[in-house]
């Protein structure tokens, strides 16, 4: 079996911006259990863990900390220059 794919890069930069935000609003770990409903380990392991994220869970955490998702995606991912499509190769 493959192993998980994991963008550790890019989700260093999603937990970064889900941290000061609520380090900004001062919303806790603690708050976030309470308004998610999620265990304190998960939401450790969303806001400060190394793990994977998924995304329901990520979007719960949004809702949580009352920002929309697209204040956490604000950056710019590197899109390698692929081949073409199976369409368009001749």
């Amino acid at each position: 079996m493959a192993e998980q794919y994991i963008d550790r890069e890019n989700l260093l930069i999603i937990r970064e911006k889900l941290w000061q935000i609520a380090n900004q609003k001062h919303i806790t770990l603690e708050d976030i259990v309470d308004r998610t409903g999620f265990s304190y380990s998960q939401v450790y392991r969303i806001i400060r863990g190394t793990n994977n994220i998924s995304v329901s869970g990520l979007l719960e955490v949004c809702r949580a900390l009352e920002v929309q998702p697209k204040e956490i995606f604000s950056f710019t991912l590197n899109i390698p220059n692929y081949l073409p499509t199976r369409k368009n190769r001749k």
